[in-house]
C-alpha cells in the first residue's frame, strides 16, 4: 500500500524515521533538480538538497497543513539557494587590479577544462557510435532518426515506409539490445584501460 504524504508526515511526527526516509526518496530527485537549476552547480546542489531535508525534518512539526508539504519543501529549497548565493558570490575585482599571472593561470585552467570536456564528449560519441554499429541496420536507422534526428515515430514510419507499430517495435528491441550491449562495451572499455 502506498501511503500519501499526510500519512507519512503523521508517522514521522510520531517518531517513525522510516516514514521520513520514504518522503526523502519520493522528493529527493525533484528537489535536487530544482536546486541544481537555481544554483548551476551539481555538487553544491547535492549538499543543499541534504540541507533541505534536514531542515524539513527539524521543522516538520511547524508545518500547519500537511497537504502542502511539497510546496513547503520547495520554499525551503528556494530559501537555501538564495542563502547559498549570498554566501558564495565571488568578490568582483577589476581586471586592471588582477595580476597578469593570475589571468594567465585562469585562462590556462579554463582551456584545460574545455579540452577535457571536449575529450569526454568525443569519448561519449565514440561509445554511442560503437553501440549503434552493433545494432541491425533497421534498428540503427530508427534509433538515429528518433534520438538524433528528433523525428516522431509517425514521421519515421513515413520516411521508412513502414507502420508506426513496426517503428515502435524496432525502437523497443533496439533499446533492449543497447542496454545489454552497453554493459558489455563498458566492461570491454574498462578491461582495455
Amino acid at each position: 500500500m502506498v501511503e500519501d504524504d499526510v500519512q507519512l508526515i503523521d508517522r514521522t511526527l510520531s517518531g517513525d524515521e522510516a516514514a521520513f526516509n520514504a518522503l526523502v526518496q519520493k522528493y529527493q530527485k525533484g528537489v535536487h533538480t530544482f536546486v541544481w537549476r537555481k544554483i548551476g552547480d551539481y555538487h553544491f546542489a547535492e549538499e543543499i538538497t541534504q540541507d533541505v531535508f534536514l531542515k524539513a525534518y527539524r521543522k516538520l512539526a511547524t508545518l500547519k497543513n500537511p497537504n502542502q508539504f511539497v510546496g513547503w519543501l520547495y520554499v525551503i529549497a528556494n530559501r537555501l539557494c538564495i542563502n547559498w548565493g549570498r554566501k558564495k558570490k565571488p568578490a568582483i575585482q577589476s581586471l586592471e587590479a588582477t595580476r597578469v599571472d593570475a589571468v594567465e593561470k585562469f585562462s590556462y585552467t579554463r582551456y584545460i577544462s574545455e579540452q577535457r570536456e571536449t575529450e569526454a564528449s568525443e569519448h561519449r560519441h565514440e561509445i554511442v557510435q560503437k553501440l549503434l554499429q552493433r545494432l541491425p541496420e533497421n534498428e540503427r536507422e530508427v534509433v538515429t532518426l528518433y534520438y538524433f534526428g528528433e523525428m516522431r515515430m509517425r514521421e519515421i514510419g513515413k520516411f521508412s515506409g513502414v507502420s508506426v507499430n513496426t517503428i515502435k517495435s524496432q525502437l523497443r528491441r533496439a533499446r533492449k539490445r543497447l542496454q545489454k550491449r552497453e554493459e558489455h562495451l563498458i566492461l570491454e572499455l574498462l578491461e582495455s584501460a
